[in-house]
């Protein structure tokens, strides 16, 4: 029965809701942590009104409604561009709905996209709000949800970088809150008495008091050292297997870097393939702002429409010597974001498809113009022609650090930090730089510091800063090992502590070689293991410079001197090479299949991509048990109208002597799940009396007498059964209310 007026308080009524959404926002917490889930904050939103229009008793005509808009609203917020009234974005979510629906019936969940993902998500909290209404008003138990609450942040806590200290303290203290006030709530229906307010009062004061002593001596006890300190390492051992533990990530491009750090798993998934004469990085976006845990953009910047395609040279001076080159993309056309992947220098981007382009004045992501952003999925096939920058090391060492902020153009973007950033960071950079007279070798030196010994690359032992730690300083103080991110935002923060303008690029690498190709070069293949961030440093008079500080990646740019000893620059790639590659490629191509294959196998060994925002693996399983968890409770939840079916099928067609009694107890545990169960002080005839008075009908009481006869006067119930048999089944598959 439900909690009404006249068996609680509408303000008891609203604090169990309260306290169920407490519980049920403590699933959402973690996400940021361990998933590529951002902006929880719509979900949190989302279950607060849903659990808000549950407590009004609004009907389904206004709740539904209310919940698919706030859905949509929400996914167009996230993952499409324009105004929410054009339609057309609505139009490409179905034709992505639809895709997802036909990966997942072929089994391939990896390939859902994010905005179809956030929808299912929005679902199962629909139905999560629903169960803990059903479970909170209606049985007045939460033992169950409360169990597997503690299960799981306990589980995230051993295996994941997420610190549930706090978490289980506030799970424990709404948990056990909620059992004591629900008890309370049962003995008063059992009992069909009414409580006065003081006794309740009476029972809620010493509740609390247990509560929060029990909480309190917990934190207070002392606490041994873990017998068992890190699991997942024995469970790989004991299971024979070499899993990604839970709590990575898969590696790919993603949208959010506000949090960067932890572990991550490659994934071969194809992203594009190229075709050129020379690699090359693949540029998306550049970040500005460093907020001591990762990147973001502070200032969204005006977009501008690229006027056929054609790009405004944002890159380098004109004396900057170039070299004018052409590569063709393609892009899988499972990838999901519709932004172009373009080496810096582009000049003209030629999509094959009817699109007009426009490029983020701060960002400089170029993507298709918001009108038509909806309608594309990706960018398909395109060409750029770019012009690639040759350095003269001669001139770069000329430009000198200067204290004077205002002689920079970018000063402001570009020498960004925290407050917050600790001290020891600037002192290391001061110390790096502290010898060198140029910008140039100021920046090498820092670039060679991350490149020595003292530093690892490393994709799985890589933790995520805690609270109050900063996310570079932990990686060149303490840890001293991670990948791409970890590398290049050291980079940028030293560069910058040191009077040096930078910024983080995030985008792809090259890829690997795939084949000879033709007259236009030879071709490659990027996946998302080729996810990549590196650095950018403003030099006056020159423009930005391509900086590679990750060990095990070579930088892209090409660097001249006067000077032969120089021409290699450190980890900057040689012209020359990459021409003798090529002309070897074209000439070898079994040679280089053979190298390629050699690449492919190191790849799960040497660095080849950034810690992303893809979804995890960890995070589809537990998706998965979410579901199944629902379906179950649902199962369990609507078993009145299933069960019944199952047992007119069981019964029906039986004509033993025992079959009456098995048939009429069904019938009495269908009614009792209905709400109408027999009273210990009624026979079986007041019983029925009582259920036919309630409904009009007389069925009940004649199938009783029959069932009484059979049990009392050892009548022959087979013959009894084959009279009641139609009477029974429009008994128990009636809908009662």
């Amino acid at each position: 029965m439900p909690h009404d007026d006249q068996k609680g308080s509408r303000l008891s009524l609203l604090l169990f809701y309260f306290l169920a959404f407490l519980l049920l926002w403590e699933w959402l917490r973690p996400l940021d942590n361990f998933t590529n889930t951002k902006h929880t904050g719509f979900f949190i939103v989302f279950i607060g009104l849903t659990f808000l229009l549950t407590f009004f008793r609004m009907r389904w005509f206004v709740t539904v409604p209310f919940c698919v808009l706030f859905t949509l609203i929400s996914i167009h917020i996230l993952f499409y561009q324009g105004s929410i009234f054009d339609l057309s974005w609505v139009s490409s979510f179905l034709q992505d709905v639809y895709l997802n629906i036909t990966l997942i019936q072929s089994g391939q969940w990896n390939d859902m996209i994010p905005s179809f993902r956030t929808l299912l998500f929005f679902v199962l909290l629909w139905l999560l709000v629903y169960l803990l209404h059903y479970w909170v008003i209606y049985q007045r138990r939460i033992l169950f949800f409360f169990m597997m609450t503690v299960a799981y942040i306990t589980i995230l806590d051993t295996f994941t970088p997420y610190d549930a200290t706090f978490a289980v303290i506030r799970i424990v203290v709404v948990g056990f809150f909620m059992l004591g006030l629900l008890y309370l709530e049962r003995i008063k229906l059992i009992e069909r008495i009414i409580l006065p307010k003081t006794s309740v009062l009476k029972w809620f004061l010493p509740l609390s008091v247990l509560v929060l002593a029990a909480v309190g001596f917990g934190l207070a006890a002392p606490k041994s050292e873990p017998a068992w300190p890190d699991p997942v390492p024995f469970l790989k051992k004991i299971t024979n297997q070499n899993q990604v533990p839970a709590g990575e990530s898969k590696i790919g491009y993603g949208n959010h870097d506000e949090s960067l750090g932890g572990p991550f798993q490659q994934d071969h998934t194809l992203v594009f393939t190229w075709q050129g004469k020379e690699r090359t990085y693949f540029r998306v976006e550049t970040k500005d702002t460093y907020t001591g845990k990762g990147w973001v953009e502070t200032d969204t910047g005006m977009s501008y429409q690229l006027s056929g395609g054609n790009v405004e040279n944002l890159w380098f001076d004109h004396k900057v010597a170039t070299e004018r080159k052409v590569i063709r993309v393609k892009v899988d056309e499972h990838y999901g974001y519709n932004h172009v992947m373009y080496p810096i220098g582009a000049k003209a981007i030629q999509p094959k498809q009817a699109v007009s382009l426009e490029m983020n004045g701060n960002t400089e992501q170029i993507s298709p113009i918001s009108e038509q952003a909806g309608e594309v999925r990706n960018m398909g096939s395109y060409t750029v022609t770019y012009n690639s920058p040759v350095y003269k090391l001669d001139e770069l060492r000329k430009v000198k650090v200067r204290n004077n902020s205002d002689e920079y153009t970018f000063s402001d973007r570009y020498m960004q930090l925290p407050d917050s950033l600790p001290e020891r960071v600037k002192s290391l950079a001061t110390k790096l730089t502290q010898d060198h007279d140029n910008m140039f070798d100021k920046v090498k030196a820092i670039e060679d510091y991350l490149g020595s010994n003292a530093f690892t690359y490393e994709t799985e032992k890589v933790t995520v800063p805690k609270d109050g730690e900063d996310y570079v300083d932990q990686f060149l103080f303490e840890t001293k090992r991670g990948y791409c991110d970890n590398f290049s935002s050291a980079m940028v923060v030293l560069l910058r502590s040191a009077g040096i303008p930078a910024r983080w690029v995030k985008g792809y690498t090259s890829g690997q070689y795939k084949e000879a190709g033709n007259k236009n070069g030879s071709i490659y293949k990027v996946t998302n293991n080729n996810a990549h961030s590196w650095v950018e440093v403003y030099f006056p008079k020159q423009g930005w410079v391509t900086f590679e500080p990750t060990k095990g990646f070579t930088n892209p740019a090409q660097f001249t001197s006067s000077d032969t000893k120089d021409s290699g620059s450190g980890s900057s790639g040689s012209p020359e090479k990459t021409k003798e590659e090529q002309k070897e490629e074209k000439k070898q191509p079994e040679k280089k299949e053979k190298q390629k294959e050699k690449r492919e196998t190191a790849v799960s060994k040497k660095p080849s991509a950034s810690h992303t925002n893809a979804g995890t693996d960890w995070y589809l399983a537990l998706a998965i048990l979410a579901v199944l968890l629902v379906a179950a409770v649902l199962l369990y939840v609507f078993r009145s109208l299933w069960i019944p079916v199952f047992a007119v099928r069981k019964l029906k067609q039986r004509s033993d002597q025992h079959v009456f009694f098995e048939a009429y107890g069904a019938l009495l545990k269908q009614l009792k799940r209905r709400g109408l169960p027999k009273r210990d002080s009624e026979t079986l005839r007041d019983y029925a009396k009582r259920i036919d008075g309630k409904y009009d009908s007389k069925d009940m009481s004649k199938l009783t007498l029959r069932y009484e006869r059979a049990l009392y006067r050892n009548e022959d119930s087979a013959v009894l059964w084959n009279d009641s048999r139609e009477l029974w089944e429009n008994l128990i598959k009636r809908r009662w209310s």
